[in-house]
């Protein structure tokens, strides 16, 4: 594209700040979960990624340096929490998943414990390669640790199909689920916070695709509530929540739990969003993590910044510019690029909605 070169004043941690606080900033920040897309950044396998603290470290910040995103995230993702509670993951060269439940009936439950996160499953790796990242380039760009929300754990220790049949069949089992997961969440993030990092809170298997709203005020409000005000309380800060599918009917809810920022999927209208919660959270979104950023072209990829920036842009609470889930493992280095290019282009302090109105050509 023939625009001029436009050159960065501030640092990814200056930026997403000023963008939360009402703050000028020199360019919309751009949130990436790059996750194990980190591990063909350094050219090992997703398995060897996510078994080291010392290639996690490599690959977050070999991918903040070469795509200049404003975040960077040491794990433990949706299965890191359920695996230290005992459920065994698989690690192919794709998403690690569970491949075994731990609890296959209620009296499973009985001998389980809140983890300790400098004992047991990987979660000491997460904390050691946050710490790593930290202390190499923790001063220029914020660092999250980015965990499972409670609904997701549960589902993660038991089984989704199963914990889902739980919440009619047996809710007080759900809910004892839900109090380990709930437990062991508040444990992890807060040794987390105490090494520096920011929470973030992803609860993909309480999305309004699977449960009813009435059952997201019952079975995950209260708990996500409890998780928000616990890192608030030794953080200082609260933590983003980030719940896939359609969520519209439970943005009120999200709200209520007394997180930061919503992280929307691009299943919904982030201009809705903003009319209906803005005043009360920052948003962050939606750009399609499939259809753009994976089987996009660059140009597709400008284009969605544009749309989503019209949208968000002018969210009282802040807005970040970011995906409406996940980066794809397999995403064409040139659309992360091509990301961070359209917010360096269209998104230059101040604002101006000319240069990303949809009227506009790309």
């Amino acid at each position: 594209m023939g625009t001029l070169v436009f050159t960065e004043t501030m640092t990814a941690k200056e930026r997403t700040v000023a963008a939360l606080t009402g703050k000028p900033y020199d360019r919309i920040p751009v949130n990436l979960l790059i996750s194990d897309h980190a591990a063909r950044v350094i050219g090992v396998t997703v398995g060897e990624y996510n078994n080291s603290a010392r290639l996690m470290a490599e690959g977050q910040i070999a991918a903040w340096r070469l795509y200049g995103t404003d975040n960077v995230n040491t794990g433990p993702g949706l299965a890191g929490i359920a695996e230290a509670i005992g459920s065994r993951l698989a690690f192919p060269d794709s998403t690690p998943y569970v491949a075994d439940h731990v609890v296959k009936k209620e009296s499973d439950l009985d001998r389980l414990t809140v983890p300790d996160p400098e004992r047991d499953g990987r979660l000491p790796l997460f904390l050691e390669a946050a710490a790593i990242v930290l202390k190499e380039i923790g001063d220029q760009v914020p660092l999250s640790l980015t965990t499972s929300g409670p609904f997701t754990t549960a589902a993660g220790i038991r089984g989704t199909e199963q914990f889902l049949r739980d919440l009619h069949k047996n809710p007080p089992f759900a809910h004892r689920l839900l109090r380990l997961a709930t437990d062991s969440i508040i444990r992890f993030a807060t040794a987390a916070v105490g090494v520096g990092a920011r929470i973030g809170l992803a609860d993909p298997t309480a999305s309004g695709t699977m449960i009813s709203a009435r059952q997201f005020r019952e079975f995950a409000l209260p708990y996500l509530k409890e998780i928000a005000a616990a890192i608030t309380g030794v953080a200082g800060f609260a933590p983003s929540l980030h719940i896939c599918g359609n969520t519209s009917k439970i943005w009120p809810e999200m709200a209520d739990t007394g997180v930061s920022v919503l992280s929307l999927d691009d299943a919904v209208d982030i201009a809705e969003a903003k009319r209906q919660v803005g005043d009360r959270v920052a948003l962050l979104g939606n750009i399609r993590p499939t259809a753009t950023m994976f089987m996009g072209t660059p140009d597709d990829v400008r284009a969605n910044a544009r749309e989503c920036l019209a949208k968000g842009w002018d969210n009282p609470k802040g807005y970040i510019l970011g995906l409406g889930c996940g980066l794809p493992i397999d995403t064409p280095p040139d659309n992360i690029h091509a990301l961070v290019e359209a917010a360096r282009t269209y998104g230059r302090w101040p604002l101006d909605p000319a240069k990303f109105s949809l009227e506009q050509a790309a």
